[in-house]
């Protein structure tokens, strides 16, 4: 009998750590995922454009996909797809759909703005004097009315992003957030990718990412990239913040095998075509340096000598 309840325990200990693992392990299977995408505008005098090639937000949102979230748990709206209507229409519908315990993914990027009462929007496509954003507030409150789930995960690559960490606390929530937007509440933001790149990096689990080099990528590991590759690469400082029961040790991903290099990851300037560049080291072999370069493609990465890079100090604010 004595033997019998040792086993006992032991299966018990087995299964709440099981439980405890999985509450700390992001799920894609139980995750929607909501993307509005802009690099147009109908008014496109008023809002510049952004180069369509390559575009990061579908990078993301495949990266998702191919993490394992359920393509019917997805939605993409982009460029003309995306007015005022349509995105506050669908976004209503499709956070209904989710499951108690389900977790929502909800990305912009594209142009951000304040309206005379220093209110923050998301340019839909079609906003103009008469017709308003995607108003940043309104995310949260959308959410709180009909998403039956539990954790909500706001990722913003826009100017006054940061309003949004404002709006989600603005008053108590039943949900528990994520906020990861690319500037302060105040700031203009830049108009390279750096910073769903950094998102990118995160969720495909890149060696450099993993700071503890314990073999997986968290949101804190997330956190700390970000804000490092925003504060260096664009001078400018990234709002990420964690509300509720939000675990911010939760697992994204699983890590790529780690490199022996120490200097994978490293921020660094290059001295290339008569010039000085910032981007980070993402290989290292034999003492030359493969570079990905901030605001450039990755087909201008390129590979250089110790002799050419330097180490440089980012911003302090």
């Amino acid at each position: 009998m004595r033997c019998v309840r040792i086993i006992f325990v032991l299966l018990l200990i087995s299964f709440s750590f099981s439980i405890t693992n999985a509450q700390n392990t992001w799920s894609p299977q139980k995750t929607w995922v909501f993307f509005v995408g802009l690099l147009e505008w109908q008014d496109s005098a008023s809002l510049p454009s952004f180069p369509q090639k390559n575009r990061r937000d579908k990078i993301l949102y495949d990266l998702l996909k191919q993490s394992g979230v359920p393509t019917n748990q997805m939605m993409y709206l982009k460029d003309s797809q995306g007015t005022t209507s349509r995105i506050n229409a669908e976004f209503s519908k499709f956070l209904s759909k989710a499951k108690p315990n389900d977790w929502v993914f909800v990305y912009y990027c594209g142009h951000g703005y304040k309206n005379d009462k220093a209110e923050a929007f998301l340019a839909s496509y079609d906003v103009s004097n008469k017709t308003l954003g995607w108003a940043i507030k309104s995310i949260p409150e959308m959410i709180e009315k009909h998403f039956k789930g539990t954790h909500a995960i706001i990722a913003l690559d826009n100017c006054y992003s940061g309003a949004m960490a404002s709006a989600v606390k603005s008053q108590k929530r039943r949900v528990s957030y994520a906020v990861l937007a690319s500037s302060m509440a105040s700031q203009v933001s830049t108009g390279n990718w750096t910073f769903t790149e950094s998102l990118i990096s995160a969720f495909r689990g890149e060696n450099f990412i993993d700071d503890d080099k314990n073999g997986v990528v968290t949101f804190d590991e997330l956190k700390s990239n970000a804000e490092d590759d925003m504060l260096f690469g664009e001078e400018q400082l990234a709002t990420i913040t964690f509300t509720g029961n939000f675990d911010s040790k939760t697992v994204i991903a699983k890590a790529e095998p780690s490199s022996n290099n120490p200097r994978m990851g490293e921020r660094v300037e290059v001295y290339s075509a008569n010039s000085w560049w910032k981007g980070y080291v993402i290989d290292a072999q034999n003492n030359k340096f493969k570079i990905h370069y901030y605001g450039w493609e990755e087909a201008d990465q390129e590979c250089v000598n110790a002799n050419q890079l330097r180490k440089s100090t980012p911003l302090q604010y």
